[in-house]
């Protein structure tokens, strides 16, 4: 359930920082996407407790059904003695009586005889009693039986429910695993001519990043995307507009060394909002991606990969990163089904 992770780092996507009127747009949805991230992990929490308390319950409940078949068979045993008891005592009586009727003995015998008749039926109403009391309790029995039968029923069925959505979730997370990973696969494919020090493909926490230096699309300073950028952003362009249910986060990075140039450009915040830009349109006006799946954010010097501040660092941290993530709206629909 590894996969399960996915989710909580949804939020991630939509931290960026952009420009002017969207600013506060983006912060509220990345709010709102925080919040549903929080609901999502406390709901899976939740649902892995209820199938163990389940599982317990079941077992509970099919404990107490066996306990209560053995006492049921050990009162019917019982019940039949004492059955059988009552029909010999009730047979005994009704010979004596027969006996009595045809006796013709004095009346010390007859006495001695109504004395053993008297004995004998409070034997019998003893016995009488203990047999029904024996049948309420064996009733009794079953009625509990029949209701932890009743109650184990309904718990076999809700664990496999709960089973069956916890299977239903695991299949569908794999299968965004492995549609991520075949993404990776097909966008490394179309950018085999790029170096290493041009671009890097690679996946983290479910999502695929193409990481793409300054030097392949940019001049220093700059937010123009020269032909040489063009052309891959086209071949990435290519592959995105046949993954319809990939969200596309475009994230521009400058280094920490303070922008001097003039003109709309203020500062580093600007320089990367403005080169995030500048991908998306390239992304959108190359291809049927519809301008909904795709967000260009910048988050100029504030996420470095290498905080060194040696030449080569200030190069790597200067980058545009393409991070594409899986839609996961069916996955909160699975959890949010009663």
């Amino acid at each position: 359930m590894k996969n399960l992770f996915y989710i909580l780092l949804v939020s991630t996507l939509i931290s960026s920082c952009i420009p002017l009127k969207q600013f506060q747009e983006v912060q509220d949805e990345n709010r709102q996407l925080e919040y549903d991230a929080d609901v999502l992990a406390k709901e899976n929490d939740a649902f892995r407790v209820d199938n163990r308390e389940l599982s317990s319950e079941k077992k509970r409940l099919s404990k107490k059904v066996e306990l209560l078949a053995q006492d049921t068979a050990r009162l019917g045993r019982q019940n039949r003695r004492l059955q059988h008891r009552y029909d010999d005592l009730n047979k005994n009586y009704a010979d004596v009586l027969l006996g009595l009727k045809a006796s013709s003995t004095n009346n010390t015998d007859n006495r001695k005889l109504l004395a053993f008749l008297q004995e004998l039926q409070e034997d019998l109403q003893r016995r009488e009693d203990e047999l029904i009391a024996s049948e309420q309790a064996l009733n009794d029995k079953k009625r509990s039986l029949e209701n932890a039968m009743s109650e184990l029923d309904m718990a076999r069925q809700k664990l496999e429910e709960q089973n069956k959505r916890l299977i239903e979730l695991e299949k569908m997370l794999s299968q965004k695993d492995d549609a991520m990973h075949a993404l990776k696969s097909t966008i490394s494919d179309a950018l085999k001519g790029y170096s290493g020090d041009e671009l890097q493909v690679h996946m983290k926490d479910g999502k695929v990043y193409v990481s793409m230096e300054e030097k392949l699309l940019f001049q220093s300073g700059r937010y123009n995307v020269n032909e040489q950028g063009v052309a891959a952003l086209k071949k990435i362009a290519r592959v995105l507009e046949q993954n319809e249910d990939i969200d596309i986060m475009v994230e521009g990075h400058t280094d920490n060394v303070p922008y001097k140039g003039r003109g709309e450009l203020k500062d580093n915040w600007d320089l990367s909002v403005k080169r995030a830009t500048s991908v998306v349109r390239i992304l959108t006006d190359n291809s049927s991606i519809h301008p909904r799946r795709i967000t260009a954010a910048g988050r100029s010097e504030h996420i470095p990969l290498d905080e060194s501040n040696t030449p080569s660092s200030l190069q790597k941290n200067r980058r545009t990163e393409i991070i594409l993530t899986p839609r996961w709206s069916e996955v909160f629909d699975l959890l949010e089904m009663e």
